[in-house]
């Protein structure tokens, strides 16, 4: 029996130590060495995205958006674009610049996407602050809710919405006069 015991006392002891807790291991620090990459990404609505990656030697500007903003992002690229080649295949629209060959600036609006992308290293400082300028207004316009240049088409629609605005101010009258009651 005693020699059961102490082999079982063995066995036990050398699992235990066989499946004992290691120290952990040292963690290795992350590199400190900042690339300068920059990433946002904004997405407004199912319809509506944008991605604006900034690393040291690019900008690219990327988005999704809702086919009825394209005229407006059509007009204001023209604007702001004015210097760079354009040219337009069907429905799609390309600015660039190439320099000694390369290719350092591409701007290309589709129906619902719209791409861009700059070389940093090959181009001013200013085309960049340009172009950056010129993505931050595109994500303002491309995340902007509603249209505020909306015009009804169908006039029998905005009828139906001025009734529903004259029954919604009369159930308002309504429940001030019930409240006014109450309060006197």
């Amino acid at each position: 029996m005693k020699t059961t015991y102490l082999i079982f006392t063995c066995m036990f002891t050398l699992v235990l130590t066989a499946n004992a807790q290691v120290p952990p291991k040292t963690p290795i620090p992350p590199n400190t060495n900042f690339s300068g990459n920059n990433h946002t990404s904004i997405t407004t609505s199912v319809s509506n995205s944008t991605s604006v990656s900034n690393s040291d030697d690019s900008y690219k500007f990327t988005s999704r958006f809702q086919g009825t903003k394209k005229i407006k992002i059509q007009a204001l690229l023209s604007k702001r674009l004015k210097g760079y080649g354009l040219k337009i295949s069907g429905e799609d629209y390309v600015w660039s610049e190439e320099r000694n060959g390369s290719l350092v600036f591409e701007c290309k609006l589709t129906n619902r996407t719209l791409k861009m992308f700059l070389y940093k290293n090959e181009v001013s400082n200013s085309v960049y602050k340009k172009v950056k300028a010129l993505g931050v207004e595109l994500q303002k316009l491309i995340a902007k809710q509603g249209n505020l240049d909306y015009k009804y088409s169908d006039v029998n629609s905005a009828r139906e919405d001025v009734k529903t605005a004259a029954r919604e101010l009369k159930r308002a009258k309504e429940r001030l006069k019930i409240v006014e009651r109450g309060n006197n």
